[in-house]
């Protein structure tokens, strides 16, 4: 979760002086303005003490402030009595069985890449009944909001951690594409292909809570466009992959160490499956960091350099996999007319590029 301060070292870290001012009024998609809740739970510090017995036993919490970012699951920064290093607690609200999920991909990328571990891992507990997880504090700050003030060799640094960070997660690989269970086992396959597209373009936006929200001759000219440009999908010939789903700016922090902007961790796994790259670049590009002067090439580079792999046409690729997540926007039960009116422009810009 992001703090309100950035880690600095003694060699200064390159920021908007390196390069052009970022234009902040530049076409954005921005998950704040879509009016989504975080989930809240009420709990005492007497029980958030309690539920930090296992990781810290004999610990005392003095302080709990709920982060920012987080609009699926709850998640505090826990002060605690002589400790100088916070904690941060998370409740898996929105779906419970996505607890072991992420607690699984968080050991399997231990030491492979910037991730958070859990100190402490729970089914459940005792005041909420909702599985929970407990680890140290990430100091950094979050992608979305550094992009809006850092420009330059900053945004490249940035890209080419971001892109190296990348490729160590997709190196995680299964045998098909779908969902996992607890053990991280395809449970659920499913077709992530130009077919599988169109299938769940209709079944979202036909005969789903999106066809209240779209209107019915741009569902036809998507469902047209994808019938014939979603086969761009099945060229990819790579192994499945651990996908994060959600690999955009508010998910990432960063901070500068040695003078140099790195990605300090990778949060909230709670979507994460096994597909292609494609669903995380095409997450991570959208406006605005997709728009940063020089981050895309950068995060190209930096996925390379790591050793991974792209076709020529990944940016189509990546377009018509974000299809899916628009889609399901779409098909939400409750969407925002902000979240509408996104939605609906990132799939009339899609049809336009891809």
């Amino acid at each position: 979760m992001p703090s309100k301060r950035v880690s600095r070292s003694a060699t200064r870290c390159p920021r908007s002086d390196d390069g052009p001012e970022i234009d902040n009024e530049r076409a954005a998609v921005v998950k704040e303005t879509w009016d989504l809740t975080a989930p809240g739970l009420d709990l005492s510090l007497g029980q958030l003490t309690t539920l930090v017995q296992p990781a810290l036993p004999g610990a005392t919490v003095v302080d709990s402030t709920p982060t920012q970012g987080g609009f699926a699951n709850a998640n505090y920064r826990l002060l605690l009595a002589g400790r100088k290093s916070p904690l941060l607690i998370r409740f898996f609200v929105r779906d419970p069985q996505a607890a072991a999920v992420e607690f699984a991909i968080t050991s399997t990328l231990a030491g492979r890449a910037p991730i958070a571990p859990y100190l402490h891992a729970a089914a459940d507990n005792p005041f909420t009944g909702h599985p929970y997880g407990i680890r140290e504090w990430i100091e950094g700050e979050r992608l979305d909001l550094a992009s809006q003030r850092l420009a330059g060799r900053a945004a490249m640094d940035i890209g080419r951690s971001v892109g190296a960070t990348l490729v160590r997660i997709h190196a995680v690989t299964f045998a098909r594409t779908g969902f996992f269970d607890a053990s991280l086992r395809v449970a659920r396959p499913v077709s992530v292909g130009g077919d599988g597209l169109v299938q769940f373009l209709k079944l979202c936006l036909i005969e789903g809570r999106g066809a209240q929200r779209i209107e019915p001759d741009l569902v036809e000219s998507l469902i047209a466009f994808t019938e014939r440009a979603g086969r761009t999908l099945d060229e990819w010939t790579g192994d499945p992959c651990l996908v994060h789903s959600d690999f955009g700016g508010a998910n990432i922090l960063i901070r500068c160490t040695n003078g140099q902007w790195q990605v300090a961790a990778v949060l909230d796994w709670e979507f994460a499956f096994s597909g292609t790259p494609f669903f995380d670049f095409g997450n991570l590009l959208r406006p605005p960091l997709g728009q940063w002067p020089g981050f895309e090439a950068a995060v190209v580079e930096g996925y390379l350099g790591g050793g991974g792999k792209l076709p020529d046409n990944w940016r189509r690729m990546s377009l018509l996999a974000d299809l899916y997540s628009w889609a399901d926007f779409l098909n939400r039960p409750h969407a925002t007319a902000a979240l509408v009116a996104d939605a609906k422009a990132m799939i009339r810009r899609t049809m336009a590029m891809a």
